[in-house]
C-alpha cells in the first residue's frame, strides 16, 4: 500500500473531522465501518449510521472546546498491497491553542478498485471515542 496516498487520505479525513464535514468523512470511509476501543466496538453498517456516529463524536468534543488536532506522530505500516495501518499519536487542542487530551488510534486502510478508504479505527484508550460506543 502506498504510504503517501494513505497519509494524504488521513489528512483529508482529519481536516474534515475538524471542520465537522461529515459527508467528506463518509466519502473517505467504507461501510461497514468499525470503531473499537477497550470499552467496546461499534459497527456502522451504512453511510447514514457513519454520519450520525461521527456527528455524535465530533459534537461531543465541543464541550471541551475542541478546535483541532495536533498530530505528534504518524507511523504507517503497509500490511499488504491492498491494506495498511496508520498509528496516530495526537493531542486535542482547544480554542486557546492548548493541548488538553492525549490519545492514540490505529486507523485501518484498504484499497479496492484503485480507491483507498478507511475501514476502521482502533482507539487505544477508553476516552478517545467513548461517545461512539454509547
Amino acid at each position: 500500500m502506498d504510504e503517501q496516498n494513505t497519509l494524504d487520505l488521513y489528512m483529508e479525513y482529519i481536516q474534515a473531522f475538524e471542520r465537522k464535514d461529515y459527508h467528506a468523512i463518509a466519502d473517505r470511509c467504507r461501510t461497514p465501518f468499525f470503531a473499537s476501543s477497550p470499552s467496546g466496538t461499534t459497527i456502522f453498517e451504512n453511510r447514514e449510521e457513519l454520519l450520525a456516529g461521527f456527528s455524535l463524536l465530533r459534537n461531543s468534543l465541543d464541550i471541551d472546546g475542541y478546535v483541532g488536532s495536533q498530530l505528534n506522530q504518524l507511523d504507517f505500516t503497509s500490511v499488504a498491497e491492498t491494506s495498511g495501518t496508520l498509528l496516530v499519536d495526537f493531542h486535542r487542542v482547544n480554542q486557546e491553542g492548548t493541548p488538553y487530551f492525549h490519545g492514540k488510534a490505529l486507523y485501518i486502510f484498504q484499497k479496492r478498485a484503485e480507491k483507498t478508504e478507511i475501514i476502521g479505527i482502533v482507539v487505544l484508550d477508553d476516552s478517545t471515542a467513548s461517545s461512539l460506543n454509547e
